[in-house]
């Protein structure tokens, strides 16, 4: 009970959880001004509801994503999608991003089991020296004893769409129709319909890499604010923006 204790302070002390003392210690001033407390007390709820596990779960709930079936059932290929990288000051190099490595392990998983070909995708979305994020992976997938001959990279892309277009060529050029589609698990409804887009037809396999938030069972810890929860927000709110200019793209297409 005193390490729940320990932690539960810690939580409203340190961001997010700060952020809801605050707006509690507002509203309470306010009330005792005699001034309205409601708009400061409404704030932290909101906060709190953002920044904690319980919300998470209610905001995403798991992915459920129905693979497309062709005539053709056999993958042929793994496609990995980026998601960042980092540059390693002591080491002065690059290496994949928290979620990039993720995806990247999920791809080298399925490789081990399917030997098939490898493509990475992602380009170079802010830097501009340095290698692509597809280099990068490229790079891990050869530590980790993958021959060269099994790596392919598309290191143009620089968002979702950009992952579906360059690597629907590379896959029409092999003559390609059946894949695994490996990224994070909220990102996935949007790689799948993106890629979709650029290829009706195919034949598409989606694999998780990892959920935005923890999915074991609910605990203590779900009841308090966490930065991995107010992260999990911040990647949920991003592809929920992305589905919404993917929409709207789409719609100006068929207008067109």
């Amino acid at each position: 009970m005193g390490f729940f204790l320990q932690k539960a302070l810690t939580s409203f002390i340190e961001p997010p959880g700060v952020f809801i003392t605050i707006a509690l210690f507002f509203g309470l001033l306010a009330r005792k001004k005699g001034k309205e407390s409601l708009k400061w007390i409404a704030l932290a709820v909101i906060i709190y509801f953002f920044s904690t596990g319980i919300g998470i779960r209610f905001l995403a709930p798991s992915q459920n994503i129905t693979p497309r079936y062709t005539s053709i059932s056999q993958p042929q290929v793994i496609i990995v999608l980026g998601g960042g990288t980092y540059l390693d000051t002591y080491q002065n190099r690059f290496h994949p991003g928290p979620y990039s490595l993720l995806r990247l392990h999920q791809g080298y998983t399925l490789w081990q089991k399917e030997k098939i070909p490898l493509l990475v995708s992602g380009g170079q979305v802010w830097v501009k020296s340095g290698p692509s994020e597809a280099e990068i992976m490229a790079d891990i997938l050869l530590q980790w004893g993958v021959p060269q001959d099994d790596i392919i990279t598309e290191s143009q892309s620089r968002n979702t769409k950009e992952n579906a277009q360059y690597c629907s060529q590379i896959l029409l050029n092999n003559h390609w129709n059946s894949f695994y589609l490996v990224t994070s698990e909220i990102h996935l409804k949007r790689a799948m319909m993106s890629f979709q887009s650029f290829l009706p037809d195919a034949n598409i396999i989606p694999i998780s890499a990892h959920p935005p938030y923890d999915r074991t069972p609910i605990v203590l810890s779900d009841f308090l604010p966490s930065s991995q929860a107010f992260s999990a927000f911040a990647q949920i709110i991003h592809e929920y923006l992305g589905l919404v200019v993917l929409f709207i793209n789409q719609r100006v297409i068929n207008i067109q």
